[in-house]
C-alpha cells in the first residue's frame, strides 16, 4: 500500500440537526484506491448556530450576494482579458490569476468576506486563478489586513534608507521598511491601515457635487477647514488604537458618511468646506499614524493607489511631513493588482506569501485558495511536454536545447543561481511520475528475468553510464547480489569513469562487441541509458541485445525518439537543462531516480527486502554489520548480546539468521526453506505461523 493518509471528512446538510464528522484511511495499491472507515460521529447543532443560519437564509441577502460574486467574478475575468488583449498576449501565455476580490465585508480578526468567484475567473479565462487570501490569516490569528505590505518588502524596500509605502485608496495604509542595515539584517516591516484614504472624499463628492471624485483635489483646495469638525472625527476610536489595526467600509462607509452630511448641515457649512475638512482628515490621520506610530522618521515617503493623483492632498501631507522626501510610485495605480499577482506567484510554489507581524497572525502562511483552470496540469501537476519545433532548435532533442528562462545564467548572483536550480529539480519530479506506469513495466520484466536466472545489464556512456556503474556497483552490498548479477558497461571502459571520453558513446560497434565479450543469453535484460537517447554506444548494445533475444528496456530524458530502440522506453521529459546541454543536472537526477527505481523494485519483487529491512544486506564491514544486528533484533527478537553469535552461526546471513531464530532450525533446514519459498522471507515466516495456526 502506497499514499496512505488519515483524513476528516465534514459534512453539514440542509436539514441543519448537525455536522457529520469521518475518520478515514485511504491508500492504494496496484493503482486502486482502498479506504477503511475508521470512526464515525455526529455533533448535534447548538439551536443559535441553527436559528443564525436560517436567518442569513431568508430570500433577499444570501441569493443576492451569491449571485452578486458571479457576476463580480465575471467582470474580474473580463478585466483579465482586456489587460492580455492590451499586452497582445493570449491566455495560454498566462500561468496565474491572483484575484482579490471585492470586499464586502470586513470585521478584523473575526471575518472577511470577498465576493468575485474565481471559479468563474478560471473558466472564462481558463487560467489557474488563486484567491481568497485573507480568511487563512484570519484563522491564524490575524486581522486579516494589510496583506500588501508583503509585496511591499519583496518589490519596493530601499537598501540603505528608512521608507514608506503609502498607499492612498478607499482605505489609506501604510508600510515601514527600514533599509538600513542593523545587525546585519533588516529590520521586520511594520504596517496597517491609518484610516480613510478616498472613501469618505469621494462620497461626499457623489452626494454634493454629483461628481465621482475630487480631481486634483480641486474642491477641497477651495474650502477651508472646520477645525472643530475635524476635531469631533478625529476622536474616533480608530485612530487611536495601535498596530496591528484596519477598518474599511464598516466603520467609515455610508453611515459614517451619512453622519458628516448630517453634521455639516447643523453647521451651515458650504459643500467645499465639508471636503476640504474631509482631505484633511486623510492628512492628518496618515501623517499622525507616520509620526507617532513608527519607530523612527522615514528619509522617504513613495505614495500609489487613486490618492497619488490628489496634488492637493499630497501638499498637504507634505506640510504635516516637512523634511520628508515625497515621491509618487512609477506603478502607483497598479501596485495592489502587482501584489495580488505576486501572491498567487508564491502560492503557486507553496511559498510563504505573508507577514504576520503586519496582521498579528501567529505564523507565516501561504495565503490564498487555489482553483484549476484548463491550464492547471501544465502549471501543477505535468511535466513540459513539446508541443511541437522549438524554433531554430526544432532538430534537437530537448536535452540539448537552450533553455529560454536561463539566457543571463552567467550574471546570476550565487543565491540566484542555487534558487534556480533547485526550483528546475521540481520538474524531475514531475517528470518521474509521468513515467511510473513504464518505470514500473521495467521492474516486472528485471525481477522476472533475474528470477529466471538471467542477468541486468546496463550499458550507458557519460554521466548516464557513470550512473549505471553506480547502481550495479551498490546492488551486491545492499541485495548480497552475484557479482555478475548486475554488471554496467560504459562507453570508453573504465578510463570513463574518471575522466571524460566522449568521443566512445558515438562508436556503436563498440558497445555490440562490449555488450557481447559479456556473453548475453536470451534469459537477460538490457538497459540503455543515454540522456539525449542518441548515444550510438547505447544503440548498438541494445540492437545485439535484441538480436539475441534479450529484453531491451531504454532510459532517455528524449521524449522525441525515432524508431523502435527498445522494447520499453522510459522517458522522463526534464526539459532543456539550466545549462544548455549539461545532461549531468536534470537529467542526471532523472536517471538516478528510474535506477533506483528499477534495481530496488526488482529487488524488492525477488524478495531480498523484508518490510523496508534490508535482509539480504552484505556484512562487509563494521556499519553493515550494526544495521545486521538491528534487523536480527527488529525481526527476530534476538537480544543484542546474542545477534552476532547467531549471524556468525548463518554465516553472515541475516535471512537465514532470522529464519534459524523464528523457526527454532539450524543453519541446513532454514536454508532449505527459504529455498523453497524461492528468497521470500515473509512467504517463509507466514507458512510457519500458518502451520503453527493448523496445529492449535
Amino acid at each position: 500500500m502506497i499514499r496512505r493518509r488519515t483524513v476528516i471528512g465534514l459534512m453539514s446538510g440542509t436539514s441543519l440537526d448537525g455536522a457529520d464528522a469521518a475518520l478515514v484511511d485511504f491508500w492504494e495499491a496496484d493503482g486502486r484506491l482502498g479506504h477503511r472507515l475508521r470512526a464515525f460521529a455526529t455533533l448535534p447543532m447548538p439551536a443559535s448556530l441553527r436559528a443564525a443560519i436560517e436567518a442569513a437564509m431568508e430570500p433577499g441577502p444570501v441569493d443576492r450576494i451569491a449571485e452578486l460574486s458571479m457576476r463580480i467574478g465575471e467582470f474580474l475575468a473580463r478585466a483579465a482579458s482586456s489587460v492580455m488583449a492590451e499586452a497582445g498576449i493570449a491566455p495560454a501565455q498566462v500561468d496565474l490569476v491572483g484575484s482579490h476580490g471585492q470586499t464586502l465585508w470586513h470585521v478584523p480578526g473575526r471575518a472577511s468576506l470577498q465576493l468575485g468567484e474565481p471559479a468563474v475567473i478560471a473558466e472564462l479565462t481558463g487560467i489557474t486563478t488563486v484567491a481568497d487570501f485573507r480568511p487563512a490569516d484570519i484563522a491564524a490569528g490575524g486581522q486579516g489586513a494589510p496583506l500588501v505590505p508583503f509585496a511591499d518588502r519583496e518589490l519596493y524596500a530601499i537598501p540603505g534608507r528608512a521608507a514608506v509605502l503609502l498607499n492612498i485608496g478607499g482605505i489609506a495604509n501604510l508600510t515601514w521598511l527600514d533599509g538600513r542595515i542593523q545587525d546585519g539584517d533588516p529590520s521586520p516591516a511594520l504596517a496597517f491601515d491609518t484610516g480613510p484614504g478616498n472613501m469618505i472624499l469621494d462620497a461626499l463628492c457623489r452626494a454634493l457635487f454629483d461628481r465621482p471624485f475630487d480631481r486634483g483635489g480641486r474642491i477641497a483646495a477651495a474650502g477651508a477647514v472646520h477645525e472643530g469638525l475635524l476635531a469631533e472625527w478625529l476622536a474616533h476610536p480608530f485612530f487611536h488604537a495601535p498596530p496591528p489595526r484596519s477598518t474599511g467600509r464598516e466603520e467609515f462607509g455610508s453611515a459614517f458618511v451619512d453622519r458628516i452630511l448630517a453634521r455639516g448641515s447643523e453647521l451651515g457649512l458650504a459643500p467645499v468646506d465639508l471636503v476640504a475638512t474631509a482631505s484633511m482628515l486623510t492628512a492628518c490621520t496618515i501623517a499622525d499614524a507616520i509620526t507617532t506610530l513608527l519607530p523612527d522618521r522615514p528619509d522617504i515617503l513613495q505614495v500609489s493607489g487613486g490618492g497619488a493623483h490628489n496634488e492637493h492632498l499630497l501638499e498637504l501631507l507634505g506640510q504635516r511631513l516637512g523634511g520628508v522626501e515625497l515621491a509618487v510610485l512609477p506603478d502607483a495605480d497598479a501596485k495592489e493588482a502587482v501584489a495580488f499577482a505576486l501572491f498567487a506567484y508564491r502560492a503557486a510554489f507553496g511559498q510563504i506569501n505573508h507577514l504576520p507581524e503586519t496582521t498579528g497572525a501567529g505564523r507565516p502562511l501561504v495565503l490564498g485558495k487555489i482553483v484549476p483552470g484548463r491550464n492547471f496540469g501544465r502549471i501543477f501537476l505535468a511535466p513540459r511536454l513539446p508541443d511541437g519545433p522549438i524554433g531554430r532548435e526544432s532538430s534537437l532533442p530537448a536535452t540539448e536545447s537552450a533553455h529560454p528562462e536561463t539566457e543571463d545564467l552567467d550574471v546570476l548572483s550565487a543565491r540566484d543561481l542555487a534558487t534556480l536550480m533547485a526550483e528546475e529539480e521540481f520538474e524531475v519530479a514531475r517528470a518521474i511520475a509521468g513515467q511510473i506506469p513504464a518505470i514500473a513495466e521495467g521492474i516486472e520484466i528485471i525481477a522476472e528475468r533475474l528470477g529466471r536466472g538471467g542477468r541486468l545489464f546496463y550499458v550507458g556512456a557519460g554521466t548516464s553510464g557513470r550512473l549505471g556503474v553506480l547502481d550495479a556497483a551498490e546492488c551486491p552490498p545492499t541485495f548480497s547480489t552475484p557479482p555478475d548479477q548486475v554488471q554496467a558497461l560504459i562507453a570508453g571502459g573504465p578510463p570513463a569513469l574518471v575522466a571524460a571520453i566522449e568521443g566512445a558513446e558515438d562508436d556503436a560497434e563498440a558497445g555490440r562487441a562490449m555488450l557481447a565479450s559479456r556473453l548475453p543469453d536470451p534469459r537477460d535484460v538490457v538497459v540503455g541509458l543515454s540522456a539525449s537517447g542518441t548515444a550510438q554506444f547505447v544503440a548498438g548494445a541494445l540492437a545485439l541485445a535484441r538480436e539475441l533475444g534479450c529484453a531491451t528496456l531504454l532510459v532517455t530524458c528524449n521524449a522525441r525518439l525515432a524508431g523502435d530502440p527498445a522494447d520499453l522506453v522510459i522517458a522522463p521529459h526534464v526539459g532543456p537543462e539550466l545549462l544548455s546541454g549539461s545532461t549531468r543536472l536534470k537529467a542526471g537526477t532523472a536517471t538516478k531516480i528510474v535506477l533506483n527505481a528499477l534495481s530496488t523494485g526488482a529487488m524488492v519483487k525477488l524478495g531480498k527486502v523484508y518490510g523496508n529491512l534490508m535482509v539480504d544486506v552484505h556484512v562487509s564491514n563494521y556499519k553493515l554489520r550494526k544495521r545486521a544486528e538491528r534487523i536480527l533484533a527488529r525481526v527476530a527478537g534476538v537480544p543484542a548480546d546474542e545477534a552476532g553469535l547467531l549471524l556468525e552461526s548463518a554465516g553472515g546471513s541475516v535471512k537465514l539468521a532470522i529464519v534459524m531464530r523464528r523457526l527454532g532450525l539450524s543453519a541446513s533446514p532454514a536454508r532449505l526453506r527459504l529455498e523453497q519459498a524461492q528468497g521470500h522471507l515473509r512467504a517463509v515466516l507466514e507458512a510457519d505461523a500458518g502451520a503453527r495456526l493448523d496445529e492449535v
